[in-house]
């Protein structure tokens, strides 16, 4: 038999409580809600996949693949969890050469990455993707833009920017300064922590990776361009607009910005040059929502026109983005706990059972989720147990009051308790 003291969960793995899971469970209907206004579709892929599948060259990446549960199943193949929820789109897409295109899904589910484990690091995390997959129009990225504002302004969130970059503008960027070889991804990984550490930090960084004086200057003479994200894309025109990267790169965020200007969320948005995420993998623009140092990005994404090829075949264009739901629900959990509109509902006496459960009925029948106690407690307890369960109200039965037809409402915020009918308290409830 095994002992309480060894039960225990893999490393890296947790268990999510009723109140943190109620938190996500809204959360995530809120953000299906918006996904499903600019047309997304839900799609559910299995949590393994064929080895070949997830170390696609292109797809993961050396050092993800590093991270990736894999085993032999009984029948000796190779298979592994997946690690992110693009690359089984990716091979989905590929086994519906007939579906209809564009193709715009959305997903919610767990990954797995055997990482280091840390605060804010697991190695099971759920993740929700919207794509958009067989649109070049940067209408597209606009889109998965637009929806993720949405998203973040239906969860509540105020003070947050999409940071908007473009890959080609990055490559022009090291052309410029006379950045190459191996040194490109050292100056990459390096002017992406220019929002976290600063300038000095950066420079710092540059210099330690073999990238010199002059280089790492005129790589700070474009990261320092400041104004509008118009004024800041025509300032960088000036200076790598020559280079065809360069060109086709600021072209496609001013065609992506006036898009985003017609849909009325760009004052969201702010190009930030020195955002340079995933650039083995991405094509195109890159976007990353931002929400303060302490907490760090939200979500991230961007244009990926070559990954769906590697199981295809042949070049299919698709965009998207990754919210990350642990960081997100983090943020939330602390104003969510109480938000929802729940009732326990206690009798004073055990012979009133009956009586709550038919009250509860009434409740659930109006939408409101209703709990009754199923122990046979004394009122104090079954007060202490509704306590602990986080219920906003609790509905008191007792038999003086029920002669009247009426019930105690008790607000558990406030502390406030009213004498009324069970449909007053249906009304009241509802319109809190």
């Amino acid at each position: 038999m095994t002992s309480p003291e060894s039960v225990s969960n893999p490393k890296g793995m947790r268990d999510l409580k009723s109140d943190e899971m109620k938190v996500r469970e809204r959360m995530m209907e809120r953000m299906k809600g918006v996904f499903r206004l600019y047309g997304f579709v839900p799609l559910e892929t299995p949590a393994l996949e064929n080895w070949e599948v997830l170390s696609a060259k292109g797809a993961g990446g050396e050092e993800i693949l590093n991270e990736t549960y894999n085993f032999e199943d009984k029948g000796g193949r190779r298979i592994g969890l997946r690690y992110d929820l693009t690359v089984p789109l990716a091979r989905f897409v590929a086994m519906s050469p007939s579906m209809p295109l564009p193709f715009k899904r959305y997903q919610i589910g767990s990954v797995w990455r055997y990482g280091d484990v840390a605060r804010g690091r697991l190695r099971e995390f759920w993740q929700a993707d919207v794509d958009i997959v067989g649109s070049e129009s940067m209408l597209a990225d606009a889109e998965v833009i637009a929806c993720t504002i949405d998203v973040f302004r239906a969860l509540g969130f105020k003070n947050f920017t999409v940071r908007l970059n473009n890959r080609k503008i990055l490559s022009a960027m090291m052309a410029f300064a006379g950045v190459e070889g191996g040194r490109v991804d050292d100056a990459f990984r390096a002017i992406d922590k220019l929002e976290k550490v600063g300038r000095e930090k950066v420079l710092e960084e540059l210099s330690q990776r073999g990238v010199g004086e002059g280089a790492s200057g005129k790589l700070m003479e474009l990261l320092s361009l400041e104004g509008s994200p118009k004024e800041l894309l025509g300032k960088a025109e000036k200076l790598i607009g020559k280079a065809e990267d360069g060109k086709q790169g600021i072209g496609e965020l001013k065609e992506l910005l006036s898009y985003l200007e017609k849909m009325g969320v760009e004052k969201n948005v702010k190009v930030d040059f020195s955002l340079a995420r995933g650039m083995e993998y991405y094509t195109g623009p890159i976007f990353e929502v931002f929400f303060s140092k302490e907490v760090g990005s939200l979500a991230g994404g961007g244009r990926y026109d070559r990954m769906i090829g590697l199981f295809l075949g042949k070049e299919i264009a698709a965009t998207g983005i990754s919210f990350g739901i642990e960081r997100i629900a983090e943020v939330l959990e602390g104003g969510e706990k109480k938000a929802d509109k729940s009732v326990f509902i206690a009798c004073v006496d055990e012979s009133l059972i009956g009586e709550a459960v038919g009250m509860a009925r009434k409740f659930r029948e109006n939408g409101i989720p209703a709990m009754v106690d199923l122990r046979k407690r004394s009122l104090a307890k079954q007060l202490g147990y509704a306590d602990s369960l986080n219920v906003s109200y609790v509905v008191i039965i007792g038999k003086n009051e029920l002669k009247e037809g009426k019930v105690k409402l008790r607000d558990f915020g406030s502390g406030e308790e009213k004498l009324l009918t069970a449909d007053e308290c249906i009304k009241l409830i509802k319109n809190r």
